[in-house]
């Protein structure tokens, strides 16, 4: 890979791994966009540059949420009840999926999410209700969300804290314990994800430089910085007041839906 591919590829990974931390997503809304560009640049098919910038993506994201996830249970803040409850959904709605992305053009789909991205956002700003968090939420309606949502985040390439963080929030989970359980939620979503197009990909011709749709040496060079700063943001999550966390989510979601609005 030319050294400017490289260098790209760090700086997309101190990004997206802060953000992984700080959010509780995996940080392919950053990645997929730069691997758009430099996969080109790289020789990669045309026709199958944005297949394996989210596959690249969700490769990158095992690795930067496994940093992030392993920071906030030192911290305390992973709460297992809801582990238990999303986990298995997103896991196999990932795996769809993945399955989706190599079959059909998902330009369509990103409409759709934006939009849903958008209402999210706006939802943010309302005060939530207090309360105990909402623990009696039936188990097989979180298993159908959440295989929806990882069915979501699979197709695009992110971890799917968008989704998740807002939908614990909604349960009256507190924003600090909802980034964590969603960076989890990322971390198995990224895993079943990236094996699902590792699989489908074995029958690519001209493989050099590739794992199934896994670009290996953009994969390498993003998680490395990816890694080391998911940490740091794991730590601005704990700091940083409430009020502004939430302020910052609903931002950063408003960008993610103009971003896939104009592709």
């Amino acid at each position: 890979m030319l050294l400017t591919g490289w260098l790209w590829c760090l700086a997309g990974g101190v990004l997206a791994g802060t953000l992984a931390g700080m959010l509780g997503i995996g940080g392919g809304l950053i990645i997929v966009p730069l691997l758009i560009y430099l996969l080109p640049i790289l020789g990669v098919d045309p026709q199958l540059v944005v297949q394996m910038a989210v596959a690249t993506s969700l490769a990158t994201i095992v690795m930067t949420t496994l940093s992030s996830a392993r920071s906030h249970l030192r911290h305390g803040q992973v709460s297992f009840f809801w582990v238990r409850r999303l986990i298995p959904g997103l896991m196999v709605g990932a795996v769809f999926g993945a399955w989706l992305a190599t079959q059909l053009k998902p330009e369509w789909l990103q409409r759709i999410f934006a939009i849903v991205l958008m209402g999210l956002s706006i939802r943010m700003l309302i005060p939530q209700r207090s309360g105990e968090p909402l623990t009696d939420v039936s188990k097989r309606l979180m298993g159908l969300i959440s295989a929806g949502m990882g069915t979501l985040s699979a197709l695009v390439g992110i971890g799917g804290g968008s989704l998740t963080v807002p939908l614990l929030q909604r349960l009256h989970v507190p924003i600090r314990q909802a980034i964590a359980v969603s960076s989890v939620g990322s971390l198995s979503i990224g895993l079943s994800a990236a094996i699902a197009f590792i699989v489908l990909g074995q029958q690519l011709e001209n493989n050099s430089g590739l794992f199934g749709y896994v670009h290996f040496e953009a994969w390498l060079a993003i998680s490395i910085s990816s890694v080391l700063f998911a940490p740091i943001g794991a730590s601005l999550a704990q700091k940083i007041p409430v009020k502004h966390l939430q302020r910052f989510f609903a931002a950063f979601l408003v960008i993610i839906a103009i971003k896939l609005v104009i592709g």
